[in-house]
């Protein structure tokens, strides 16, 4: 019996040690080992480190205004504004991904948007670049922190501009969430959802597949830390719930070869979405968030079609 009721404390202290650390690691905003993790995934997905792209070089020569603004919690916001040459009404709202930033998430394609004679409006989501945070909540409070930036838009920049929502991986399912929300303004006319997933529970069960059976107690309890000290569900992160209400067109784009967040996530939330219009692209060989990298010229085409039927 003794034996027995060892070994089951010794089960609860490894469920709460692996919950805790999953907890600890992938939400809270000091997290540092699944940084390190993916940076090294990432370069060997990429090979021998390239020379700085001459995009990314000329994004780091440009003159940004500079925003803050609280968010739904009162946490301090930051974001970077980017006018184009000429004066237009048009906005890109640019959502980056998991522990990016508003100028690393956006490193290649804002050179793009810009000649292409857009606004582009860049944020730090909480607990990323320059704002306040110590959580990262997988679309949960960022849905609600961007529909706070684009009231301030509106005030800044006038009632009758139009916006693009945009947004990569985690900044995808954030957009995808707000395309049904009753708050949403009427000014955003349509999205471009890149590599986004389903929900936050989907997709940490994709990447906690490889302990097998250890997945779910797992999950489970990384959960209840989430709901006590984070104040969210990981099925609260619901962007294929988002997409089934969406308002405003949406364009789908996905990595081929992503592995981190699989293309039939896309597929699935593609096949779910009421909006009024729709399209998928599948970038060949496109790792994750490496679509625009691995096919510029294609993604480009889909993306001015997009912006050219609906701005």
């Amino acid at each position: 019996m003794k034996k027995k009721l060892t070994a089951a404390g010794a089960a609860a202290s490894l469920f709460l040690g692996l919950s805790g650390f999953i907890y600890h690691e992938v939400i809270d905003s000091n997290g540092k080992v699944f940084d390190k993790v993916g940076q090294i995934v990432s370069s060997k997905k990429a090979g021998a480190a390239p020379e700085i792209d001459p995009r990314e070089k000329w994004l780091c020569g440009q003159s940004f205004t500079e925003y803050r603004i609280k968010g739904c919690d009162g946490t301090m916001l930051h974001a970077y504004y980017l006018p184009a040459e000429k004066e237009t009404d048009k906005f890109i709202f640019c959502s980056h991904g998991y522990r990016s930033n508003a100028l690393t998430g956006f490193a290649l394609i804002t050179k793009f948007l810009h000649d292409k004679g857009y606004n582009v409006f860049l944020i730090d989501q909480r607990g990323c670049g320059k704002s306040g945070g110590n959580h990262i909540t997988f679309g949960n409070k960022e849905s609600k922190d961007c529909l706070l930036w684009l009231d301030f838009m509106l005030e800044t920049f006038g009632k009758d501009i139009e916006i693009c929502l945009y947004g990569v991986s985690l900044g995808s399912a954030t957009v995808m969430m707000m395309t049904g929300d009753p708050a949403l303004p009427e000014n955003v006319k349509f999205t471009v959802a890149d590599c986004g997933y389903t929900n936050a529970w989907n997709e940490f069960s994709n990447v906690l597949g490889v302990i097998g059976p250890l997945k779910y107690p797992i999950l489970v309890g990384a959960d209840i830390f989430c709901r006590l000290f984070a104040g969210f569900d990981f099925r609260d992160t619901n962007a294929l719930e988002g997409v089934k209400h969406a308002r405003i067109p949406i364009l789908f784009i996905h990595g081929g070869a992503d592995d981190f967040i699989p293309p039939v996530m896309c597929y699935e939330l593609y096949e779910a979405t009421s909006a009024p219009y729709k399209d998928l692209v599948i970038i060949d060989g496109a790792w994750h968030a490496k679509s625009y990298a691995t096919d510029s010229a294609l993604y480009e085409k889909k993306f001015s079609e997009f912006a050219e039927k609906f701005f």
